[in-house]
């Protein structure tokens, strides 16, 4: 292993769990990816974004949160790769999140569920996401719910997501307790939200971990 293969493996130890590493590591060389570890964004858990077009050099860059657990970096990631699998296959040509990119994403959750990518009481559930056609979103929901919770003893402790709480709710952020969010209309996956403390709109993504309030 030279020097500079370390020390990215290490950086992605973080983040990763462990069984991932090596993998995730090769998938990154051999799609020449620029990986980004981005700090926490209300609006988002990952993106991607294809090369540029007409753009010597521009290559596939992937960003995900840094504040996400190993299990939900990893999953976040499949879901970004699944944007590049779709984009190599078909470029623009196609809706993001249409049913060139849900097969994509079917194929690599098959391919990735594997012993120490995920907790094995999660593999059967994500084995059967993986074989739905069409994928199947209250499944998709509920093994989110899991990999984003945390564990005491053994035990999951639930966290309390946006899409958990009905529209209307009064609510906090984790990281900005200085803010004052009420929840005002859902559209599809996430959220328009106004700030009671300055009167600034936004748009949250349902799977924010968030504090209720009364």
């Amino acid at each position: 292993m030279t020097s500079q293969e370390e020390h990215y493996k290490n950086i992605l130890a973080r983040y990763l769990p462990e069984a991932s590493i090596d993998r995730v590591y090769r998938y990154i060389v051999e799609n020449a990816i620029h990986f980004k570890i981005a700090p926490q964004r209300s609006s988002k858990l990952g993106d991607y974004r294809p090369p540029m077009r007409n753009s010597a050099g521009s290559t596939h860059q992937i960003t995900i949160n840094g504040n996400l657990r190993p299990y939900m970096f990893l999953w976040v990631l499949i879901h970004e790769m699944a944007h590049l699998e779709t984009f190599r296959q078909w470029g623009r040509r196609v809706q993001p999140h249409g049913p060139e990119w849900q097969e994509s994403y079917r194929q690599l959750i098959q391919a990735w569920n594997l012993p120490g990518m995920f907790p094995e009481s999660l593999r059967p559930q994500i084995a059967r996401y993986a074989t739905s056609r069409p994928l199947k979103r209250a499944l998709l929901q509920d093994i989110e719910a899991q990999l984003s919770g945390t564990t005491l003893n053994g035990t999951l402790v639930s966290q309390t997501h946006l899409k958990d709480l009905p529209v209307g709710s009064r609510f906090q952020m984790k990281g900005r307790k200085d803010h004052l969010f009420q929840s005002e209309e859902k559209l599809r996956t996430r959220y328009r939200c106004i700030d009671l403390v300055t009167g600034t709109h936004y748009i949250i993504s349902g799977a924010a971990e968030v504090v209720p309030l009364p």
